[in-house]
């Protein structure tokens, strides 16, 4: 698909189409052929004679394309907005995994907002996709983010691991608490317990020259590139803000304290303040004993979400489009 660049008049044809408004980031995706499902789609789309066009995200030719009446856009990197036919497709937070949705990526996505009824959804087929995707994962150490080679059973039994991530704007818009106030928070709670910390590879120089000069105030605090898996199977709890690897945490039935917005919050304790930040690891083991993960995994992946390695990938794809802009 060539990259749009000279802005065209729109105007009502009747005809529909689909535009993707990408980022730098996604570009270089395309043009490197690293991004499957964009080309997946692009396939599912021609097989309807549904014609799209790539167009860089906040160029001119793009502001013309989000006038035209009878086209989808769906955001690849795009910040959150919203709009008639408006789309953003993102990562799911477990590899394999996409959303689409009429808001926004991550935190700003409708799902934060959407009500978790575990009475709605069947406990076995449940159970069975938990077991599948989380023995999966776990067993070949995948995770979104690149991982350290397991070494199961190796590292010390901790209170806490904390994962940090990269303070863009909006992380820092969803933020309760910073990633220095978790760790000390953490750290200061019983000091004679391990807290493990994670620095995330998004972080910049600066941010993790800070974080390291926290963890040095604490000899309870130790630094660890460990895998996420071995980080959680050795932890009581995870505190973040909203990392992915809280998500992953799920897997494992362990404990998860979010300090931010997040899209999981449903499945997590969350902490506004550093109060609640001790409360919760005062009591959040008892707190989510009896949490059904496996109804919470069904809902989030498999009903809020698809697969592109699946076969029904191409029905489900269509079908999820067809609803939010309401074709017909």
């Amino acid at each position: 698909m060539e990259l749009v660049t000279a802005p065209r008049k729109a105007r009502a044809t009747g005809a529909r189409r689909v535009v993707f408004h990408a980022t730098d980031d996604w570009l270089a995706q395309i043009d490197a052929n690293s991004a499957p499902i964009f080309k997946q789609i692009e396939e599912v789309l021609a097989g309807k004679s549904i014609p799209c066009h790539l167009i860089k995200h906040a160029s001119k030719a793009a502001e013309i394309a989000l006038l035209d009446p009878d086209a989808a856009h769906i955001m690849l990197g795009a910040p959150a907005l919203f709009g008639p036919r408006i789309l953003h497709l993102s990562q799911a937070p477990i590899w394999g995994f996409w959303h689409l949705d009429e808001l926004g990526a991550g935190w700003q996505s409708s799902l934060r907002l959407s009500e978790f009824d575990s009475h709605n959804i069947d406990e076995e087929r449940a159970t069975y996709f938990f077991n599948g995707v989380s023995g999966y994962m776990l067993r070949e150490n995948v995770s979104i983010d690149p991982q350290e080679h397991r070494m199961r059973g190796t590292l010390q039994g901790a209170k806490a691991t904390v994962f940090c991530q990269a303070q863009a704007k909006d992380t820092a818009d969803a933020a309760y608490l910073t990633t220095e106030e978790m760790i000390r928070t953490a750290a200061e709670f019983d000091t004679t317990s391990t807290v493990y910390v994670k620095l995330s590879l998004d972080q910049s120089k600066d941010e993790r020259r800070h974080v390291m000069a926290v963890t040095q105030d604490y000899p309870n605090v130790k630094l660890s590139e460990a895998s996420t898996h071995d980080l959680v199977e050795a932890s009581d709890l995870v505190i973040t803000q909203n990392a992915t690897a809280g998500f992953e945490a799920l897997m494992q039935k362990c404990p998860v304290i979010t300090c931010a917005k997040s899209p999981y919050w449903h499945a997590t304790l969350t902490a506004k303040n550093r109060a609640d930040l001790r409360e919760a690891l005062e009591y959040g083991t008892l707190a989510m004993f009896d949490f059904p993960y496996e109804k919470y995994f069904y809902w989030s992946l498999q009903k809020h979400g698809f697969e592109p390695a699946k076969e029904v990938f191409a029905k489900r794809f269509l079908a999820r489009l067809y609803d939010k802009t309401m074709w017909r």
